[in-house]
């Protein structure tokens, strides 16, 4: 009992370990003394980024949680979001709301623009050029109808106050009453303002706010063709009494082109290796069989297959530029036409007449089933190769198996 104690403990330990660090960046963090230093980031939430920053610096095997007050700021790399220390200040309810928290900072010039995120509501602060700050609380006025007139009050008093600041600009408040109060939105008032009224303060820098580093879900499409090697075995035809009509069965085997289009779609704060797969494909089968019939003819097979394939990947070094990966999941088929021609056959009408014998075609009409597949493949930047094999359970024609190589384009 005091083991199987000790192995959970240390299950758990070992699972918050792994939970804690999910979404590494590469990034840098700006010390007090203005010094940079490079590193990895663990980019979580906004209530987590703005308490700490989680930093793995070049070369060490740790991470280091460092506060507001440890460090000036931290950014992630290629111009992504971007964090500075400031003191967050407002007046609610009378109350004097204080906290050192890192601000996201989104855009510098004669009126500078800040976003603090303070118990799960985003605040807005428009900074002058004397220093003094407005800051404009995202009410989400219609959430709350018992509330709505006081959040009413103090969000046009506060628009005023914004006004007021960008007094160059005579539309800002109307601006602002009928936009929502997002960051990207706020950004482009802010800096169209700044580009046409503060030149003299300097050139306006914009931190971009890249919705892809924030996102929870990341997605990515791709186009290609390959090959399909498959082997298919006819059914049993007819009732299997003498008066009707028998087909001989046969197998096939042969290389189709296929044509596919697909989308993976990642999970960075839940995991930077796994990905879900959607892909759809278009395989038009033309096998010939190995066998003859009565007449010396091959018998063939046609079968047009538009299949649906939903699944998991694996991928292993997901900041490399060459990312090998596993795959696997279900594989849904649909056959818009099954054809068997030259099948020889027998019958007779009844045991007073001789059995006979000659060629036909069969007609299967159309079908579905499902299966799975298995897969492996590897990324280099934009081309993706892959080969995987699939098994359909079921259908008029007898799936044996299938193997499939291929190469995209991902964009």
């Amino acid at each position: 009992m005091k083991r199987s104690m000790i192995f959970l403990l240390l299950l758990a330990m070992i699972s918050m370990r792994l939970a804690a660090q999910v979404n590494p960046q590469k990034g840098y963090v700006i010390t007090n003394e203005n010094d940079t230093i490079y590193g990895t980031i663990d980019y979580l939430t906004d209530a987590q980024n703005v308490k700490a920053c989680l930093f793995q610096k070049e070369g060490e095997s740790e991470y280091k949680a460092l506060s507001p007050g440890d460090i000036k700021g931290y950014r992630l790399a290629d111009d992504g979001i971007y964090y500075v220390s400031r003191l967050f200040s407002v007046v609610e309810e009378g109350e004097q709301l204080q906290e050192l928290l890192f601000a996201e900072f989104l855009l510098q010039g004669g009126v500078s623009l800040f976003r603090y995120y303070y118990d799960y509501n985003n605040y807005f602060g428009f900074v002058g050029s004397d220093g003094k700050e407005i800051v404009l609380r995202d009410d989400k006025l219609n959430d709350d109808l018992m509330t709505y007139n006081h959040k009413l009050q103090v969000r046009r008093q506060k628009v005023q106050d914004v006004n007021a600041l960008m007094n160059r600009d005579n539309t800002i408040a109307n601006r602002l009453w009928k936009m929502e109060l997002t960051s990207e939105d706020l950004t482009k008032l802010v800096k169209q303002y700044d580009e046409e009224h503060c030149t003299d303060q300097g050139e306006c820098v914009l931190f971009r706010y890249d919705k892809k580093k924030t996102t929870t879900v990341k997605h990515r499409f791709y186009v290609g063709a390959g090959i399909s090697y498959a082997s298919y075995e006819s059914p049993s035809h007819g009732a299997g009494v003498i008066y009707s009509v028998m087909f001989t069965e046969y197998s096939y085997s042969g290389i189709a082109p296929t044509f596919f289009a697909g989308a993976d779609f990642m999970f960075p704060r839940f995991s930077r290796n796994l990905n879900a797969q959607v892909e759809l494909s278009y395989t038009p089968h033309r096998y010939k069989s190995n066998d003859v019939n009565m007449d010396g003819d091959h018998p063939e097979m046609t079968l047009n297959e538009i299949a649906a394939r939903i699944g998991l990947g694996y991928v292993f070094n997901p900041d490399s530029r060459i990312m090998p990966f596993i795959k696997g999941g279900l594989n849904l088929s649909w056959n818009t036409g099954m054809k068997e021609k030259a099948l020889d056959y027998k019958y007779r009408i009844d045991e007073s007449k001789p059995v006979t014998y000659g060629t036909g075609d069969m007609d299967h009409g159309k079908g579905a089933k499902a299966g799975i597949y298995l897969g492996a493949g590897v990324d280099i930047s934009h081309i993706r190769i892959s080969a995987f094999w699939k098994k359909a359970f079921g259908g008029r024609l007898n799936e044996k198996s299938c193997g499939v190589l291929t190469a995209a384009y991902i964009f």
